[in-house]
């Protein structure tokens, strides 16, 4: 009985021995992918109307971007991705993601603010392997479905590179050494990106027949071409160069107008100069600065048709009695104050970005 403790005692202590002196599997490095999504490039939106929040299209082509990101997510995930962060960067007009919520797989999470937050430039950091843009769209002025770059009448021309949404995205993202690896959207927007990184892997998802109309292709195919790309891409990600275009610091952006009346707002800004009666130049020391001043721009140029229209309403019948109407519902001489009514500057966006 004693020979038999013996023998069992040397075993287990050899058998420890084994296990200690094993080498025990490497933990998963993170591989963290962060999604940005727009709206015009979705399969299935194929009319303007389809991609604004309360139009009776609207909530199909949500079920389409769906589809579309989701195919996404199913390929990095295959490709090794740990973590999928997904954040919206179109402006519909909702409250809510255009992203449908309750579609969210397991792995993947929706970045989600209790403040409304700028998703080009504060959802990325180091802690990223990769970036993905899904249904974009062509630069302001092209040909391509629903093209344009931020706002509908603004154009930003940084350094020389004619900018479209995809670049801008590249660009922040850049700033943390994160490449761009794959876009989707139509057949015009397949040529810009080939053209500034031609390295990122692309999906055409449908043909752009005009800036008004589209031909999405069948939704089975766009579905395993986006997750089959999104595979490869992340997989290949090394050969994917983040976007930090030869710039000299300070370098010149021209920002242009649909009208004359947007960039005679522009022109006010410090230290613009005009190019011609729709665009002004601006120099800045690096991207954040040219952008953040292309976003301030767009903000205070879209105005002017405000402006615009209302004074075309004084010339229409009824039009006087209806600004006197208006004009009524703003504080009067005797009722206007500085006193703060509140602690927070109202601000009419969503918690899952700031537009």
């Amino acid at each position: 009985m004693i020979h038999r403790r013996v023998v069992l005692a040397v075993a287990g202590l050899s058998l420890a021995a084994i296990h200690l002196s094993s080498p025990r599997p490497a933990a998963q490095a993170a591989v963290k992918v962060l999604l940005l999504y727009d709206m015009e490039g979705v399969t299935g939106a194929r009319r303007p109307q389809d991609v604004t929040a309360g139009s009776d299209s609207y909530p199909a082509t949500r079920e389409s971007l769906t589809a579309d990101v989701n195919a996404a997510i199913a390929g990095l995930l295959k490709a090794g991705a740990t973590e999928v962060v997904i954040t919206d960067g179109h402006g519909s007009g909702s409250n809510e993601p255009d992203y449908l919520l309750d579609q969210l797989p397991k792995g993947a999470r929706f970045d989600l603010r209790e403040v409304p937050y700028d998703p080009y430039i504060e959802t990325m950091d180091k802690s990223f392997a990769a970036m993905v843009a899904i249904a974009m769209h062509g630069r302001a002025g092209g040909q391509g479905f629903l093209a344009h770059t931020y706002n509908g009448h603004t154009r930003w021309i940084m350094g020389g590179h004619d900018m479209n949404e995809s670049m801008l995205v590249a660009a922040s993202a850049a700033r943390f050494d994160i490449p761009l690896i794959l876009v989707t959207g139509d057949d015009v927007l397949q040529k810009e990106i080939a053209a500034f990184s031609p390295s990122t892997e692309y999906v055409v998802v449908k043909k752009a027949v005009t800036v008004e109309s589209a031909e999405p292709r069948p939704r089975r195919q766009v579905s395993a071409d986006i997750a089959a790309a999104a595979e490869r891409a992340l997989r290949g990600r090394g050969k994917v160069t983040p976007w930090k275009p030869a710039l000299p610091s300070p370098f010149e952006n021209r920002y242009g107008y649909i009208l004359p009346e947007q960039a005679a707002i522009a022109i006010n800004f410090p230290h613009a100069s005009p190019v011609d009666n729709k665009t002004v130049a601006i120099r800045t020391p690096d991207f954040m600065e040219a952008y953040l001043t292309f976003r301030a721009l767009a903000g205070v140029t879209g105005m002017a048709t405000s402006r615009m229209m209302l004074g075309w309403l004084g010339d229409v019948e009824g039009g006087r009695e209806i600004m006197r109407t208006l004009q009524g519902k703003l504080p009067s001489r005797t009722q206007r104050t500085f006193e703060p009514t509140g602690q927070e500057i109202p601000r009419p966006f969503g918690k899952h970005g700031y537009r």
